[in-house]
């Protein structure tokens, strides 16, 4: 059987990646901004002329006009050419990571196991970049998330419809639940919705025991990081004092790990802690 080249699949999904980076730097722009993400159409943000397609290529059309605009020859910040980069890489790792070499005819889970991966790697750049600075999770990823899901679940080798949908409704009602107990007792909001939402998404791409397994360790990541980061906060007088950290990051990071190695993580847990 004929194997797609590694380098050939590489370079698509990095080609994909990048195009699917060039629309979350718009969402990263306008969610934020309230701003529609479909009208107007592209258009240089200072002389509003509108930007023909073949400016709009990713990390092509930076440097083609040298980071200015052809419009009005203003500086073009970087952050969109590296935004489209890091997707760019981020899909070709979703491939690599899943399929090391494609035959012409591989079964149907090696490609849904791939796309998975490349949502879930992807999406983790407008959730960090909107969340840590807004404290915003474009809906475009958590109910993309969800319609995703269910979507790949329909083919087979994965999770079935059914518990796409329980992984979904469980893993965003159980945090929902939690969040409005927390805030209960806490007398404050202890959860943004956001997060039940993308949470919600996770669950529909791995199913319910995926979803909490991306929930403990996003919550396991959250103590590492926020806690002395808070600590810092305090003695440099930078501290808001609302105590509020974004916890979309954390699930964005968790959830490809859950997806590669959940089940390696559970037994290396049950082993470590259980001794069996």
């Amino acid at each position: 059987m004929e194997n797609i080249p590694l380098w050939y699949g590489l370079l698509l999904f990095f080609a994909l990646g990048a195009c699917i980076g060039s629309f979350y730097n718009v969402i990263v722009y306008r969610m934020p901004r309230g701003i529609s993400l479909i009208n107007p159409p592209s258009h240089c943000p200072l002389c509003k002329k509108r930007i023909p397609i073949y400016y709009n290529l990713p990390i092509v059309g930076w440097l083609w006009l040298r980071g200015k605009s052809a419009c009005c020859k203003q500086p073009i910040s970087v952050i969109y050419p590296i935004g489209e980069t890091l997707c760019g890489l981020l899909g070709a790792l979703a491939l690599f990571s899943t399929n090391y070499d494609i035959p012409m005819k591989a079964p149907i889970a090696n490609w849904v196991d791939a796309l998975a991966m490349f949502w879930l790697l992807l999406g983790m750049y407008p959730v960090c970049a909107v969340d840590i600075k807004h404290k915003l999770i474009p809906d475009s990823i958590s109910v993309g998330g969800i319609v995703a899901g269910l979507i790949l679940s329909m083919f087979p080798g994965g999770i079935t419809p059914f518990e796409s949908l329980l992984g979904a409704f469980g893993a965003g009602g159980g945090l929902w639940l939690l969040g409005f107990v927390a805030s209960k007792i806490l007398k404050k909001e202890a959860m943004g919705f956001g997060d039940v939402k993308l949470l919600a998404g996770y669950g529909a791409l791995m199913g319910l025991n995926g979803a909490v397994e991306v929930l403990i360790l996003a919550a396991f990541l959250g103590i590492v990081v926020i806690v002395p980061c808070a600590k810092i906060m305090e003695k440099k007088g930078k501290s808001d004092g609302s105590g509020q950290f974004p916890f979309g990051p954390f699930l964005a990071v968790a959830a490809p790990v859950i997806y590669l190695w959940g089940e390696r993580l559970l037994d290396l847990y049950v082993q470590l802690v259980i001794g069996e």
